[in-house]
Order: structure tokens, then sequence, then C-alpha cells
């Protein structure tokens, strides 16, 4: 029978995974998903309790708070000059995004790893209790699979245009997820995994793409396509798994620190 504590961060997910799509459902306003956070920072309290921010990822030092905003621009800086490669190699014309809709994808980002990171995977933890490095690192690979898959499933059969990603792309995807997941996991708190999510987001999913030699704007799909399957960004994404199996393996973490 699941104890309390499961019960709460189960009803908490819930809860958060009812308010995450809101903001979607009209036009994407970037304060549409800070209301969006605001909701799920008040759903949390109530539901969690007093110890909601340990549960929610969000219980960060000042120090570790200054350090993620250092790996945050360290994120983007890297992300604006490989994005620039990308465009051309890929035949792609890009306007500049506006700041208030990248301010939008920084809250976007930060409800996602509260839902996916400390929520999805503190609750797997509580249910399956793993000892050791290794059943830690099944978790992330397996979770890791549910972000490629969503894209995927999203593109293939809701989507109009219907259009299958590559396994480029999705290799991109599942790289990505599992640096995040392994992030949690060594620092338990989801600081470094929005720094990763957020900084590359906010750099690209808010501008507007055309196909160069046509002038066609694109459609989501079709920019996951070129921009996630390109060479460098595959091999960028696996290694920043790579990087954060090492963080995982050097920064062991107990188990009961997702406990509460």
């Amino acid at each position: 029978m699941a104890g309390p504590g499961v019960q709460r961060r189960a009803a908490a997910l819930v809860v958060v995974a009812a308010l995450m799509p809101w903001p979607l459902m009209g036009p994407h306003h970037w304060w549409a998903f800070a209301l969006a956070t605001a909701a799920i920072v008040v759903a949390l309290r109530l539901v969690l309790g007093p110890e909601w921010r340990a549960s929610a990822g969000l219980k960060l030092s000042p120090l570790q708070a200054l350090l993620v905003l250092v790996a945050f621009a360290v994120v983007t800086a890297g992300a604006l000059m490989l994005l620039r490669h990308i465009y051309e190699s890929a035949g792609l014309r890009v306007t500049a995004p506006a700041i208030e809709d990248q301010a939008g994808f920084l809250f976007q980002a930060l409800n996602e790893e509260i839902l996916f990171r400390a929520l999805l995977i503190g609750l797997v933890i509580q249910v399956a209790r793993p000892a050791g490095l290794i059943p830690l690192i099944l978790i992330s690979l397996a979770l890791a699979l549910v972000f490629p898959a969503a894209h995927f499933l999203l593109y293939r059969y809701s989507n109009p245009m219907h259009l299958a990603l590559s396994l480029a792309a999705l290799a991109t995807l599942f790289c990505a997820g599992v640096a995040m997941n392994n992030l949690y996991l060594a620092f338990r708190h989801i600081g470094f995994s929005w720094a990763l999510h957020a900084g590359w987001n906010a750099v690209w999913l808010p501008a507007v793409f055309y196909d160069a030699p046509t002038g066609a704007i694109l459609k989501e799909p079709q920019i996951f396509q070129r921009v996630l399957g390109a060479p460098a960004v595959v091999a960028s994404a696996c290694a920043m798994a790579v990087l954060s199996l090492m963080c995982l393996v050097w920064l062991p973490r107990a188990v009961g620190d997702s406990d509460r």
C-alpha cells in the first residue's frame, strides 16, 4: 500500500500535469506560462505541505542558485554559437525571437522540469526504492524514452502534418532527456536541468523559421527535423548525456533525499 508521501507526490504530479498545458490552449503569451508557474507553486504548497520546495526540486542554496545562473548563461551562449552554424547548414532563415517570448520559455522549462524531473523521477524513486547507482541510471534511461516517444507520437499522429521525426532527431531528444534526468539525480534539485533545458529552448523555439530557398514558413515538426536532426546537435546532446552521467557517478546522492 502506498504511503502518504507517495500519495501526495502522485497527487502533485496529476495536478501539475493538468495545469501545465493551459498556456498552450490559446495564443502563447509569455505571461500565460508565468501564471501557470504561479498556479503550480500554489498547488504544490497545498498538496505537499511545508516541504514542497524540496519535493519540487526547488530547494537551492544561494551559491547553488548562482551556479545555476552561470550554467544557464554558458548553455545559452553555446546554443547561440551552435545554432548559427546549424541554420546555415540546414538551409534555414530565422527571425530573432522576441524577448517576451523567450521569457515565456523560461517559465515553460521550469514547469516541465518540476513535472518530469522532480515529481515524476521522485515518485518512481519513492515507489521503486532503488539501491545503488545502476538502478538510478536505469531509471534515468527508461524515463528519458518518454521524451522522444511523446514527440514522435505527437508529430506522427496528432499533428496535421503527420511527419515522423528522423532517428537522428529522436536520438537528440533521448540524449537531452538522459542529460536532464542525470542532472536531477546527481544534484537532487532541478536547477542545472532547468539551465540546460531553458538555455537551449529559449534561444530558438520562440523564433520563426523559413526555408531559405523557398521562403516558406516551417511548422514545428519540420523545425525539429532540421535542427535536432543536425549531426552537430546530435553530437552535442550525446556529449551532454555523457557529462551528466559523470556528474551522477562522481556526485552520488542518498536516495532518501527524494523521499520527502
